[in-house]
Parts: structure tokens; sequence; C-alpha cells
């Protein structure tokens, strides 16, 4: 889509100015590929921007005659088009504002501030260790960049090391210039060996009518150094397994693990004497499988069960998601096997065959390492065979015990992010809980992912916890919730009335994906782009399992 808006730049470069309606659609989760198209308009004078649909999500209270037990009165919920069994309806197509029906700030609407802001920091050509400069753009019209203050800070492995004010030169509108930063190179010191990132923010000088002295209009984070290799850990004692028919256990090194031979997966895993899997009913299994399937987002339309508007290229001559048999994704164990590693660990390998209803599937193969410094690594190969169409997403699910509810990691936060849209969403190390995670859309659907993650640790109310290391960065999503609770909670357009509010579970369910597709805007819009469209393909990734405190 950006690239037939960049031929219509081309042809309106006579002068005139060309603007964009509905371009952008927000209903729901979404405002997916809002950097790509901006990056078109600030290369073509001709492009003045364009118009999202729209501002504020408008639901209405909607009472029923159920009497809430702990305050008396009478229940109520956000209602939509069908809700009052009008027909026809448009189902949520109300709700597709950057803000939600009492106009809170969302994801949606900060990704906005950030693509939009006039002030943007980009690397120069000399070396950020040298203190060497970066290059300001002003994107403002009428504003020059030194009517605003300055500051910076270093965020080594996270967390914040130094920081500081920053002189902001005079740059003139719709130009730019060299910005210095010359403490830099000294706070650098301060994070050798470590991954290092600058933020760089500027703010109002004075009180305004709209907004207060140090507000931040514009933010910016760039990397300036990537982290090395981490030091080996010490051994922590021997590690050793028993087999039986049923079952492979692994003990030593702090960490007991149970692979059930049935299932081809764990059924238990205690690190460091904290139970990570959750207890479950017989026949439900907590131990990583294999998932492609999520809540569809309202922009999902073209990939969970048709394509409206006819964008159908990509997906062309392939079955929707719903048509592809992978909702109902059935593991057939293919082999568990235990085997003596080098220096002392111990090598579980596992085979399963996740097959979806249509024939189609996937060969899911890892090979854990238990080593003798207690740390558990998974590696990870899938390999899709049959007929598969787009993704909504691939990775594995688990069940974690319900104690472990307090949740830090180490990627883009604090908010939810998806690979486009995500420029927000800095690189640092963030706290919260599994509950906080939920995003309440009122007509449910995915939410809570992070991306660009490198570790994330779960942690109980004494302290001792579980860490997911990820040598390559990976999406994560921790909520207490399945996808199938959030899918089929409440109705979509051209759908009778329904609304099952969804309970949330005791454990979580911890997503670890490889791969994912985009927000996009297809209900009024595009899909997203090609480069955020998960296809099925061999792919292969790297879980470190230890103990956090």
């Amino acid at each position: 889509m950006t690239e037939k808006y960049k031929t219509l730049a081309s042809e309106h470069s006579a002068g005139k100015p060309f603007i964009m309606c509905e371009y952008a659609h927000a209903m729901g989760n979404a405002v997916g590929n809002l950097k790509e198209y901006w990056d078109v308009i600030y290369s073509y004078p001709a492009l003045i921007g364009g118009c999202i649909w729209d501002w504020v999500d408008q639901a209405i209270w909607k009472y029923t005659d159920r009497i809430d037990p702990k305050t008396g009165a009478r229940d109520r919920y956000l209602a939509y088009g069908g809700d009052f069994d009008d027909f026809p309806n448009d189902g949520p197509f109300c709700c597709n504002g950057v803000v939600d029906p009492f106009r809170n700030v969302s994801p949606k609407l900060v990704e906005v501030g950030h693509v939009y802001q006039d002030l943007v920091v980009e690397r120069g050509t000399g070396d950020a260790g040298q203190g060497a400069d970066f290059v300001l753009w002003n994107r403002f019209c009428f504003t020059d960049a030194s009517e605003f203050d300055g500051r910076w800070t270093l965020v080594a492995d996270g967390a914040p090391v130094a920081s500081g004010s920053m002189a902001v030169p005079h740059v003139a509108p719709l130009a730019k210039g060299a910005l210095k930063l010359p403490d830099l190179s000294e706070a650098l010191k301060l994070a050798a060996g470590k991954e290092c990132f600058l933020n760089v923010y500027f703010v109002l000088k004075e009180n305004t009518r709209w907004a207060k002295k140090g507000h931040v209009v514009a933010s910016d984070q760039l990397p300036v150094r990537n982290a090395v290799a981490a030091a080996v850990p010490a051994k922590r004692g021997a590690v050793d397994f028993v087999e039986n028919a049923k079952s492979v256990t692994v003990k030593g090194a702090g960490v007991e693990a149970v692979f059930c031979k049935k299932t081809g997966t764990l059924c238990r895993l205690v690190v460091d004497g904290v139970s990570v899997l959750a207890k479950l009913p017989s026949g439900v299994t907590p131990g990583p499988e294999l998932t492609a399937a999520k809540a569809f987002v309202d922009n999902d339309n073209w990939m969970r069960q048709g394509d409206p508007w006819n964008y159908n290229a990509i997906c062309k001559g392939l079955p929707k998601f719903f048509e592809s048999g992978l909702t109902q994704m059935k593991h057939h164990a293919r082999g568990v096997k235990a085997s003596r590693g080098d220096n002392g660990s111990v090598v579980v390998t596992t085979r399963v065959e996740a097959q979806g209803m249509k024939s189609g599937g996937f060969t899911h193969e890892t090979k854990w390492t238990f080593a003798t410094d207690g740390t558990v690594t998974a590696d990870n190969s899938v390999t899709p065979y049959g007929r598969l169409g787009v993704l909504p997403r691939l990775g594995t699910t688990w069940k974690l015990d319900e104690s472990l509810e307090r949740m830090t990691w180490y990627g883009r936060g604090p908010f939810e992010n998806y690979v486009d849209r995500n420029a927000a969403a800095f690189l640092g190390r963030y706290s919260s809980t599994v509950t906080d995670q939920y995003v309440p859309y009122v007509r449910p659907q995915d939410c809570g992912y992070k991306t660009d993650v490198r570790w994330v640790e779960f942690h109980g109310g004494d302290g001792f916890g579980v860490r997911f290391s990820f040598p390559k960065p990976l999406f994560i999503q921790a909520l207490h919730y399945g996808w199938e609770d959030l899918e089929f909670a409440r109705h979509r357009n051209r759908e009778g009335r329904k609304a099952h509010f969804p309970a949330p579970r005791k454990e979580t369910c911890f997503n670890v994906d490889v791969m994912q597709t985009g927000l996009g805007g297809q209900s009024c819009g595009p899909i997203p782009m090609d480069k955020y469209i998960c296809k099925p393909s061999k792919v292969n990734w790297t879980v470190v399992i230890s103990a956090a405190r």
C-alpha cells in the first residue's frame, strides 16, 4: 500500500497537496503500519498527511437484570451494534477510536503521537562512544528547535545508568542540524560490555495553556552499543536422568524436570525450588506446546474468515485460518529420548507432530539441554507441512503456576506492542503483573504482546522465580486468558448478540513466539505489509530457562 502511495506522491509533484482519507483504522487493537506511511509522507513534499478513523470508541452502557452481589447495583456493560438485537448492524464498527469510551490514553494513541512528533533524532556519521554528533530533524513548520529543553538517558541492558541535560541547538523549521552529546562517551564507560540505548527527550521550557513545564513533546531511542557475550555460569552440581515407559525425569543442579512420553513435552518443571508449570486437570498439558492461533483482533478479518476488501494477493488460493484446521491443533508425541551430553549435561530430545484438523500442520523438535550450572536450554525447530495459509503467530504456549504473578521483562514496553506498532515502545526493563497485561477492548481480542524481548521473569510473592531468556529476541504474551476465552466472548458485525465476558484463569497462559503477523488496518483499509505477515516456513529459536531472584 505504501508503494501505491509513493506513486500517488509522484503524480502530485506539481505543487498540489495530497491528503489521504481514512488510511488507518483504529478499530480494536489496531493502527499497524503507521510509521511506514509517515516515512513516505515525510519523503514527498506533496504529501500532507491523512485521517485516522477515528478518535473515540463510541460504545454506550447497557444495563441488564442481573444485580451485582458486591454493589447491589444493576449490572452493565459497554454495548455496540447488535447488543440491542438491532438488525442489520455493524457490530463493533462504532468502537474504532485511538482512545477508549472513557477517553483514556491507549497504546494506539501513544504510537500515533510518537510517529507524528516534530522533533526527531538520528545517528550521525561518527562513533557514539567518542561523543560524536547526532542529527536533529526539526519537522515543525514555524517553531525553532531551541524553544525546547533537552535531556537524555543512557540505558544499559534495559536499566538507566546515566542521564543529563543537553543544549538544544538552533535548528530552523523544516531543517536538520547537528546535536552534540559530549557527556555520552563518559557515560558509556559505566556500562562496559552491555547493550546500550540512548533515550533523548525534548520538553517544554515553560508552562503553557495545554501542558506544564517539563512535558515531553518528542522522544527517540537510538542504539549506541551491542552487548558482548555473557560469562559462563559456574557449575552447581551433577545432573542425571531416570527413564521408564511413561516418562523421563531429569534431576540435578537445582532443577527437576519430568517429560511425559504421551504428550511429548514437560509435565513438571521445578527451578531452584520454584514450581514453574501450573497444576491442571488430567488431560490438560501445562508444558510448552506449539500453537498458531490467537484471539483475532478486529482488523484480522482478512486472515480469520475471508477478505471482504479483496486484498487477497498474499493468501490467494490458500485457506483462511479458520479453514486451515489450525484452531483445532492436536499434538501427537513422536518420541522422547534422553542421553548424556557434553560437560556432564543431560540432553532430552522431543519430537511432536502438531496437526490441524485439515491435515496440514508442523513437526516440532526440541533439544533440551540440562547443564551443570542449573540452566535449561531449549533449542526449537519447526517444519511446516501440508496446505497452510497465513498464520496469526507461531510459537509455544506454556501454562505457568498461578503463584508466578509478578512479571519483569527486558524488551519493548511498558505498554503492549506488536511487530508493526512498536515505534513508541522503547527497549527497557519493565515490571508489572500478569493481571495488568490484559487490555480491556470493548470487544475482547488479542492483547498484551511485547516485541524484541531479551528475557522475561516471573516471580511469586516470596521473590523467587524463573527467567526465560532469548539469545535472539522473541515475542511474548502473558495473560490469565487463553485465546479461545477471548475469541468467542462477544459477537462481531453481522453476528447475533453474544456477551459471555471471559473469567480470568488462575494459571498464566504464556506465549513465546518466533513469528507474528502485524495488526495492519484491514477492517477499513489495507492488510499488514508483507514484511509483517507470518508465512509458514522452517524456523528455529532458543529459550534458556534459569532461576531468578
